[in-house]
């Protein structure tokens, strides 16, 4: 059995995760794609399930995007 080791510099937070980690009550993310709306939204559900955050997002259609806000 070959074992690698993996450098732990290369195991990083995703980007995702710090932003909506870091997004006060009020603040909210623009996001122009729905795939990527999508994707923020499902990992805002992840994170407050696995993570037992207090905190709650919403989910809004703007005129040219989708807005994720922290609300709680």
């Amino acid at each position: 059995m070959i074992i690698e080791q993996v450098p732990l510099d290369s195991i990083r937070l995703h980007p995702h995760i710090s932003t909506l980690s870091s997004l006060e009550i009020g603040e909210s993310i623009f996001c122009s794609e729905f795939k990527q709306a999508q994707s923020l939204r499902a990992l805002s559900y992840y994170m407050i399930r696995s993570r037992n955050m207090d905190r709650k997002f919403t989910f809004r259609k703007m005129d040219r995007g989708w807005r994720i806000i922290r609300v709680r």
